[in-house]
């Protein structure tokens, strides 16, 4: 089963910010849908994913996947919105 939320922050205008700026992405072509990103590395994500965020980081849009391991570890996912590609993996501990 596939858990996602919206990202946990004080400030609401960022929230409502930032999915304008991802709406008006996917309608312009910019980055690829949520669907199509998952569909391109699930098989490279090992664990449970438990959150899914969308910001810009260096003004290139990222999607940052969360998965939760069998062994407890909690690892974070960047993932270029643009083309799917793995950008970072790290332990999110």
């Amino acid at each position: 089963m596939l858990a996602a939320t919206a990202p946990a922050r004080a400030d609401r205008h960022d929230d409502h910010h930032d999915r304008a700026r991802l709406d008006a992405a996917l309608e312009k072509g910019e980055i690829l849908h949520l669907s199509d990103i998952l569909d391109r590395v699930r098989t490279q994500i090992e664990g449970r994913i438990v959150e899914i965020e969308f910001e810009y980081s260096d003004h290139k849009p990222i999607y940052e996947i969360y998965v939760l391991r069998t062994d407890g570890r909690r690892l974070e996912y960047e993932i270029d919105a643009r083309d799917g590609r793995i950008l970072s993996l790290e332990d999110d501990d």
